[in-house]
């Protein structure tokens, strides 16, 4: 018979077990941010090819690419279902990182579309993007891509806006425009702007969608940019882009 003490203390263990992990995987990603280098992210991309090789891979998926946004994103394959739907999230990385993993998380899969949710690490820790500097990395990624011969589509949310970063506005709003006028030749590339739909009248994000920490959507802000990349695909799939 064990004494009350020793379940007390079993139990505890057990509960901060969860607390344990998270501050593993938080710590891992905060020294991976602070990493410059692409390497960084050599971990999770070891992590990604482990689990495809223990399951049988969809059949022209579309694959989802960004950072921690990506990996936040809870619910997409159920509301786009039943296309098949891969999660490709890599810790706080950046387009030019995605760039270097391209084989790894996009060609790999030879993806029917590529969706692409660039985040805040593009402006900050790992960047300092201009808005002239992320287009033309999105661009790069877009072309490599298509260097492979492959036909596919590719929708590109812009950056969103996050309480936390008022200062990054204008610049977003000067990467939304470039991206706009861009994919105005590109008839494979779908721009979104979920900012409408995540901001208050004024303008100003809606602390309404976004977790406490003022940068990462909340269940409510992913239910919203699910809807508007879904409706993009339904226009596609029933041929409203032939006139893009």
């Amino acid at each position: 018979m064990y004494s009350w003490n020793t379940i007390r203390t079993v139990c505890a263990i057990l509960l901060l077990i969860p607390i344990i992990h998270l501050a593993y995987l938080v710590s891992r990603e905060t020294l991976a941010t602070l990493d410059t280098s692409h390497e960084a992210w050599a971990g999770e991309i070891a992590e990604y090819a482990a689990a495809d090789r223990a399951m049988k891979l969809p059949v022209e998926p579309i694959v989802v690419i960004g950072g921690r946004q990506v990996k936040l994103w809870q619910g997409l394959d159920h509301l786009l279902s039943p296309r098949p739907v891969l999660m490709r999230g890599l810790g706080q990385a950046t387009v030019d990182d995605i760039i270097h993993y391209h084989s790894e998380l996009i060609g790999y899969y030879r993806p029917a579309a590529v969706v692409l949710l660039p985040g805040p690490s593009e402006f900050h820790i790992r960047d300092n993007k201009s808005a002239q500097e992320l287009v033309t990395a999105i661009r790069k990624l877009v072309e490599l891509d298509e260097s492979y011969r492959a036909t596919r589509r590719y929708y590109l949310f812009t950056p969103v806006k996050t309480p936390l970063y008022p200062q990054d506005y204008a610049t977003i709003d000067e990467a939304t425009l470039l991206l706009e006028r861009w994919a105005q030749q590109q008839p494979q590339v779908t721009i979104l702007d979920a900012n409408p739909l995540l901001t208050l009248g004024n303008g100003n994000p809606n602390p309404d969608f976004f977790r406490l920490d003022g940068t990462n959507l909340n269940e409510h802000g992913y239910l919203r940019i699910s809807v508007l990349l879904q409706n993009a695909l339904k226009r596609d799939e029933t041929g409203a882009y032939a006139a893009h």
